[in-house]
């Protein structure tokens, strides 16, 4: 038995299912359980979002045998509480260590092989040394952002072989392992395109129903369409300094440059198109000249219907999110442009 853990938003909802994929393929003599236990517990402040939950049966119709079912009701509460009460959200999203013990009380024992957020023993804080913090504040400034960006420019190969050693997504596990989300498939090296097949199969969107949305659609197909994934109120913690230090500028010149007539549409929350409008020059845009459209109308449950027009679009600007990540890569356009931060060395073209 393997138990494959998930959480977060439909982004990385979609990256756990194909490394779930991967971890069935590899392992096809184990029995694979989903574990999404954290869309259960009450949100406290200092916790990600779980923004709308699980989704991946609702916008997908994907069913996924769930380790829930092996518990009873009592069993499953006394986990859930056991997990909300280690607060583990303030250790650096420190989940493994704790939904393992959990499960181990009430007669489920794994051995704990979960990667990625998990940090297994002590919190990413406690091992951090004073020069690496250092570090960290000097390439948050301009100037260690833009040298930042050139080395992991000259060291691709280099990061992406330590990439793949810290994780083997395609790895053979011991039985009865607590496993899955290291979001390692967003990165380049790890072969997503031996599931493409499967992926393409599994993220079939249901189609559109409301008129706003297919007149986007309609319109999206009939020119050079080319998404600009730019929510900032709930993403500025993580992409700021996409705004602040030229990604957007260098995407769009490129851009201009490959593509004749682009229509730039923007996928943004409502709270964020007046911010959008008013800073143009941040997107090396001029919106009396440039033809530019905003979508901020799906909202909700409704809101991967965003990742949906994103997908139809001709080309792809997004920042470090894995929800526009989905939308550059299923974009079926075979001469598509896609256009990613540098720093997190997406599967995809980075400027």
């Amino acid at each position: 038995m393997l138990v494959v853990h998930m959480d977060s938003g439909l982004g990385n909802q979609m990256l756990d299912y194909v490394e779930y994929l991967a971890i069935q393929k590899s392992n096809p003599d184990r029995e694979c359980y989903l574990e999404n236990m954290i869309y259960e517990i009450p949100h406290k402040e200092g916790m990600f979002s779980m923004w709308n939950g699980y989704e991946l049966e609702r916008v997908f119709g994907i069913r996924l045998p769930n380790i829930k079912e092996h518990f009873s009701k009592d069993e499953w509460q006394r986990i859930l509480k056991s997990v909300e009460e280690s607060r583990f959200w303030e250790e650096d999203w420190n989940y493994s260590p704790y939904i393992v013990e959990a499960m181990s009380k009430e007669g489920l024992k794994l051995n704990n092989m979960g990667e990625g957020s998990g940090h297994l023993d002590i919190s990413i804080q406690e091992r951090q040394s004073k020069f690496r913090k250092m570090l960290t504040k000097f390439f948050r400034t301009a100037p260690g952002y833009h040298i930042k960006r050139l080395l992991r420019l000259t060291l691709t190969g280099h990061l992406i072989a330590k990439n793949q050693k810290k994780y083997d997504v395609y790895r053979k596990y011991p039985d009865n392992s607590f496993v899955g989300h290291s979001l390692a498939f967003k990165l380049k090296g790890f072969e997503i395109e031996k599931l493409n097949g499967e992926i393409r199969e599994a993220f079939r969107f249901p189609p559109f129903m409301d008129e706003r949305n297919r007149e986007m659609l309609s319109y999206i197909k009939s020119v050079n369409a080319v998404a600009i994934h730019a929510r900032r109120s709930d993403l500025l913690f993580v992409n700021g300094y996409c705004y602040k230090y030229g990604f957007f500028k260098r995407s769009v010149k490129y851009i201009k440059k490959k593509v004749t007539n682009p229509v730039f549409v923007f996928f943004t929350d409502e709270n964020s198109r007046g911010w959008c409008e008013e800073n143009e020059n941040i997107f090396g845009l001029d919106f009396k000249k440039d033809e530019v459209r905003f979508v901020t109308w799906n909202k909700g449950e409704e809101s991967y219907r965003d990742m949906q027009l994103m997908a139809e679009c001709k080309h792809n600007i997004f920042t470090e999110s894995t929800f526009g990540f989905w939308g550059a890569y299923l974009n079926s356009n075979p001469d598509k442009i896609t256009c990613a931060p540098d720093c997190t060395l997406l599967a995809t073209n980075t400027f």
